[in-house]
């Protein structure tokens, strides 16, 4: 090849020295732009990080949300100055970029249809912690199954039931939860006595044993209000079901305080001379099993 016909070529095939100084002009002012929104993004994400701690409960568990929220917000935020910043650099470019796009929607359809579960998954996911619907360490109940918190992701949820069994469920499949940690917590305890036995002796052996223990300082403190008896709950064939109940914050309070009256209730029962029938299994008794709970105390 002749010089003569290699300048040519270069001439006709690169841009002019102009072009190129204006594309790169253009291309730095559009990388410098990308990264003042991305800051500026930031620096928003942070600013609503710390509004979800204090809307929060506050503590590790509202500090680990507002980490999750904060990088998915993150990333997002990432994703998108990335994207306008590239159209524009092919469009300083002088590159038709319409069969890109058109290229780049048919396979983004093809990938939603692909990963819708998993779209739905983490869109359940952010609004569970957006809206702090529960966090790590309640005690939830999905699918009739209680169980406790262990970790949360945008896509799924790491459960810990009663038995020491992990569940991994994704987020898109908790369609109703029940949080057993919010607010208080209220527990029926039922005293099944033969429908023979004298039912006023009965009922008034509870009303002391109730008397006695919201006297006990011990319980006085850990229980939201004093215990109940509401009496004669249920009649039926042979046996009379006598209902108190205890009322605690969420925790370990309210069964522990169950137990201890029923306990308490079969003593003062027995030593009246009343018979008392088989109890039936409590709803909910003996799920709570945190680590680290404060045993059960007897007085």
């Amino acid at each position: 090849m002749t010089p003569h016909l290699a300048w040519i070529l270069a001439t006709r095939l690169l841009p002019e020295s102009s072009k190129v100084f204006d594309a790169g002009l253009r291309i730095a002012v559009i990388v410098a732009l990308a990264f003042l929104a991305q800051r500026l993004l930031f620096a928003l994400v942070a600013r609503l990080e710390r509004l979800v701690v204090r809307a929060g409960p506050g503590g590790p568990p509202s500090e680990s949300r507002a980490r999750t929220v904060g990088g998915i917000l993150r990333s997002l935020c990432t994703v998108s100055v990335a994207g306008f910043a590239l159209i524009h650099v092919f469009v300083a470019l002088g590159v038709d970029i319409r069969p890109l796009l058109a290229g780049a929607g048919i396979v983004g359809v093809a990938l939603g249809f692909g990963a819708q579960t998993v779209v739905r998954d983490v869109i359940a996911g952010v609004f569970i912690l957006a809206e702090n619907q529960f966090g790590v360490g309640d005690l939830i109940e999905v699918g009739g199954r209680a169980a406790t918190v262990e970790s949360i992701t945008v896509r799924s949820t790491r459960l810990r039931d009663f038995n020491g069994y992990v569940h991994f469920v994704p987020n898109g499949e908790m369609k109703i939860v029940t949080n057993r940690s919010r607010g208080w917590n209220r527990l029926a305890v039922d005293i099944v006595v033969p429908a023979d036995q004298d039912l006023e002796r009965a009922l008034e052996v509870c009303r002391k044993v109730v008397g006695i223990m919201n006297a006990d300082p011990l319980w006085k403190e850990r229980l939201l209000d004093p215990i109940e008896l509401w009496g004669v709950e249920a009649q039926g064939g042979n046996e009379v079901s006598l209902r108190m109940v205890v009322r605690a914050e969420p925790g370990p309070d309210v069964p522990e305080a169950a137990r201890e009256l029923r306990r308490r209730a079969h003593r003062a029962l027995s030593e009246a001379g009343l018979r008392i029938s088989t109890l039936p299994p409590v709803p909910g008794a003996g799920t709570w099993n945190p680590p680290g709970a404060p045993p059960t105390r007897h007085v």
